[in-house]
């Protein structure tokens, strides 16, 4: 009990740490969809991937001329004007073969039809981003669509219904379509010991994920899990007041916030696995 007791003091640590020497950034979010070829780009068009500026478009550019072809993306550090967070920050939108289908802002798809633009954050490593009230949901959806690796979860209450508007119902569809892709998905959820409601609303919920191939589990009757955590990809963090149903997806006043901190996402994985 005293270990479990720790770690979460060393998450609030790390948290309050985090937001007190980084501040809440309040980036504009950027709807960034697909790669670029980084052996065959125009100046003009490195400069759309995140934080790639004239001086360092002009440096990948000249590399190419000197060296030839990007062999492999981690090649692109030797250029020296990329340093390792402006790395992770471009290496989701880049490649190095192929015509390359990265499109910026609100575009038109191969079929035509409209794009929506998401709150697709771009985020370096260890920046903070606040995610009031609707913010939370089409980000999430954003980075849950996403994911390559896999999506951890630990939430208080995943209500889904019938309607083809349920915020929670269009997110268990969102992890579902990441587990056709094979993220490895795992979910936490509450067993409560007072209240039958819950019960039933998280048990429908996880009979949907598990026939679809995702890994559910239930914390003890005995405790109150009363977190509401998302980790994509052992980097990004989603931590706060947003359980997943409709009405803290769609309508109340809700707060949480996205870390991107490998360091912590780590810790906070452990965290979840100590529960169940």
């Amino acid at each position: 009990m005293a270990r479990r007791v720790t770690t979460v003091k060393q998450l609030k640590i790390i948290l309050l740490a985090g937001l007190l020497c980084l501040g809440l950034a309040a980036r504009p979010a950027t709807a960034l969809e697909g790669q670029l070829n980084i052996n065959t780009a125009s100046a003009g068009q490195l400069q759309k991937l995140p934080f790639i500026g004239k001086n360092r478009a002009a440096a990948i550019i000249r590399y190419r001329r000197v060296h030839g072809p990007f062999k492999s993306l981690k090649e692109l550090r030797r250029t020296k004007a990329i340093g390792a967070s402006t790395f992770e920050a471009v290496r989701p939108y880049i490649t190095i073969s192929g015509a390359g289908n990265f499109k910026f802002g609100d575009k038109t798809s191969a079929a035509g039809s409209r794009l929506r633009v998401m709150a697709r954050i771009t985020t370096y490593p260890g920046q903070v981003v606040m995610l009031a009230d609707q913010a939370y949901y089409d980000t999430l959806r954003a980075f849950i669509n996403h994911a390559h690796r896999e999506i951890d979860i630990s939430m208080f209450l995943f209500k889904i219904t019938k309607s083809p508007r349920n915020r929670a119902a269009i997110i268990l569809n969102d992890l579902i379509k990441a587990r056709k892709r094979k993220v490895t998905i795992k979910v936490l959820l509450e067993k409560s010991g007072y209240d039958k409601d819950i019960n039933k609303d998280n048990k429908r919920t996880a009979r949907r994920l598990r026939r679809n191939d995702i890994e559910v589990r239930f914390d003890t009757p005995n405790i109150t899990t009363h977190t509401k955590i998302v980790v994509i990809d052992h980097r990004f963090s989603f931590v706060g007041s947003h359980n997943f149903t409709h009405s803290a997806l769609a309508r109340n006043h809700e707060l949480s916030i996205l870390i991107d901190n490998r360091q912590l996402a780590g810790q906070i994985i452990n965290y979840i696995k100590s529960i169940h």
